[in-house]
């Protein structure tokens, strides 16, 4: 089965029971880049996010033991092998084609990661999150599988490549702005459409890609849980 079954899955029925919320809270920010505050210490900012991802796979590899920066970097370097990292803004990230254009993007709102490499006890919030977004990560905070929580664009006519994640990671798109006409989702081959105020949840390391072949970008909010 490609993908879960959102009613056994306690974060899903949290996130739909109060999407009118999330959704408001997201109407504040809509995206808006000129909306976050450029701190000091971007530079930092980019350390935590890569910190995130070397945390995240270090959670879900079923083989922890041993795991050098070796392997890590290799395992991260395979993950986004089709796309170009790169930062817009204070916790603000993306993915680019190799012809440039941005295919993916996202702005953090939590995570489990300290900068120190271990995991927190609670959600550390962004300062995105503290200014648009403090209702709904406080949702979030009592479920202690929960890994990282962060809103995803996957812009008006873009498409991302086929890809897989992380195998211990169950990863929750819940859908917030998604619009009408050819967009599409696919996991293990199966195909479904997001629904704004409902769960999609599947397997992280099973093959999936989407695409949005209209001219309005789709909003989900991911949120991570290890499995």
């Amino acid at each position: 089965m490609s993908y879960l079954d959102v009613s056994k899955i306690e974060v899903c029925k949290t996130l739909e029971d109060n999407y009118d919320i999330i959704l408001e809270e997201y109407k504040s920010f809509q995206f808006d880049i000129n909306k976050v505050v450029d701190v000091e210490g971007k530079d930092d900012n980019w350390e935590m996010w890569k910190k995130i991802q070397k945390l995240t796979y270090k959670v879900s590899s079923k083989s922890k033991e041993g795991l050098t920066d070796e392997v890590y970097e290799k395992g991260f370097a395979d993950y986004v092998a089709s796309f170009k990292p790169y930062q817009a803004a204070h916790g603000w990230y993306g993915l680019k084609s190799e012809s440039d254009k941005s295919v993916w993007d996202g702005v953090l709102l939590g995570t489990r990661a300290n900068l120190d490499n271990t995991m927190s006890s609670k959600l550390n919030s962004t300062p995105v999150c503290d200014d648009f977004f403090n209702r709904t990560i406080n949702c979030l905070q009592g479920f202690s599988k929960v890994m990282n929580v962060m809103l995803a664009r996957l812009p008006a006519g873009g498409k991302l490549p086929k890809h897989s994640g992380f195998p211990s990671l169950n990863r929750i798109h819940f859908g917030m702005i998604v619009p009408e006409g050819d967009i599409s989702f696919c996991v293990g081959g199966e195909l479904k459409k997001w629904e704004e105020g409902k769960c999609l949840a599947f397997n992280d390391g099973s093959e999936h890609t989407a695409w949005n072949n209209t001219d309005i970008d789709r909003i989900v909010m991911i949120v991570d849980v290890i499995a």
